[in-house]
């Protein structure tokens, strides 16, 4: 391994050090940005269960409140939500399709993704585990 001269020693000290601070603000954006796609996914998530899932408007309310109050580092979640609530009604659209085309397909996915979706709903509402 090649040994820099000492007088290059403090620059590349200098360089390490300001990479450091530049990646602080940039964890911060990461779990807003994080945190803005968890509420698009909520809303999608949520527009599929209150088409397919039986799921009353009261429950979707009360999960897209309690989602809220869990994503604070969230911008705008509101337009992060109907984003996502209007991205899932073309997908709703075309398993619409399948239920007149195929019922019993139609029937084995939904069962599978209300399933996953109860389950994904609930775990999204979780305190995470401290490390």
């Amino acid at each position: 391994m090649k040994k820099l001269p000492y007088c290059r020693r403090p620059l590349c000290a200098a360089v390490f050090l300001s990479l450091q601070l530049l990646a602080a603000p940039l964890t911060g954006h990461a779990s807003e940005e994080s945190a803005n796609l968890k509420a698009e996914a909520g809303g999608e998530r949520a527009s599929f269960a209150q088409a397919f899932c039986e799921v009353s408007p009261e429950r979707i309310g009360d999960y897209k409140t309690r989602l809220r109050q869990r994503l604070t580092e969230a911008t705008h979640f509101d337009q992060h939500w109907d984003a996502g609530w209007h991205r899932a009604q073309s997908n709703n659209s075309q398993l619409s399709a399948l239920r007149e085309r195929d019922p019993t397909e139609f029937a084995a996915r939904i069962k599978v993704n209300c399933e996953r979706l109860k389950w994904l709903a609930q775990n999204s509402l979780r305190t995470p585990a401290r490390k």
